[in-house]
Order: structure tokens, then sequence, then C-alpha cells
């Protein structure tokens, strides 16, 4: 496509097709062999609908499926519009579950880092203290480990199915 010289857009341009019998121009910046096929599919549907009903094989009956084509294409398009709406609040829910899910991740991990580091004789903040000695696990400490290690593999399945970009 040549670009335009003012506007830095696409330059349109007349293309002459048949829809129906009759010929019009075409003014527009998509690729002619794209118009073209455009041109053959409507004319296959307006030939369809003139084979399944006498009165829209006529003239007239012509510009009425060539009306209903359009209509379809209308109602084709609308439905796609609304699939795509969907499908972005689906792809949106789905963001928020998964930035909910890392904020929870780091959460549990800061935590765990805090129960290792009293556990080796340190506070919280990462200090030594005196006289510290490491207890035992308790079972409750084993399934938090176990969350936290499931979390990390549903977190390392989402990213190397490449759904979602961080």
């Amino acid at each position: 496509m040549r670009v335009g010289r003012r506007s830095g857009m696409a330059e349109k341009k007349k293309i002459s097709v048949r829809i129906a019998g009759r010929f019009l121009n075409v003014l527009t910046d998509e690729d002619p062999a794209a118009v073209r096929q455009i041109e053959s599919e409507l004319n296959a549907q307006v030939d369809a609908l003139g084979k399944s009903s006498p009165r829209m094989a006529t003239r007239d009956g012509k510009m009425d499926a060539v009306i209903l084509c359009a209509f379809d294409a209308l109602n084709r398009e609308r439905k796609a519009g609304e699939r795509i709406a969907e499908a972005e609040a689906a792809a949106a829910e789905f963001g928020e579950k998964y930035r909910a899910l890392l904020r929870e991740y780091a959460r549990i991990a800061d935590a765990d880092g805090q129960r290792m580091r009293m556990r080796d004789g340190q506070d919280p903040e990462g200090r030594s203290e005196t006289g510290g000695a490491a207890s035992d696990r308790s079972a409750g400490e084993d399934g938090y480990r176990q969350t936290l290690g499931r979390i990390r593999e549903i977190l390392a399945a989402i990213r190397d199915r490449g759904r979602l970009g961080e």
C-alpha cells in the first residue's frame, strides 16, 4: 500500500466489483485480493439464496438477498464482538487471580523466611539471638511447606504455558 502524502495514512483505491449482477465501485485501502475474495463470497451467498427461493433469483430478489447477506454479516460481527468482550473479561479475571496468587505466594514466602530465621536462632529481621535453639518441625509447618510447594508448582505451570506474562 502506498502512504498518503499528507496524513501518513494508507491511500484509498477505487476497485470495481460486481455484486448480484450490478457493478459497484468500492473506495478502500484494503488489498485488492481481499476485496475480490469478499466479492466472490458475497456472490456465492446471493446465488445460494437464489437457488433456495425463486423470488431471490429475480433482479429485485437479488438485491433483497444482498441485504440479507449484509444483515447476516453485521450480526456475525456483533456476535464476534460479544465473544471478544467475554474473552477479554475472562482474561482480566484470570490476570487478577494470577496476581492475587503471586501476592499470596510472596506473603507466604516472607512468613516462611521469618519462621526459618527464628528456627535458626535469629529474630524475624535476621539478627542473631543468643541461646536460640532450633525446634522440631510441627505437623502444621509441614502442611505449610506442602502448600507453599504446591503454589510454586502452580505458578511454574502457568508460566510454562505462557498464558499470562508478568
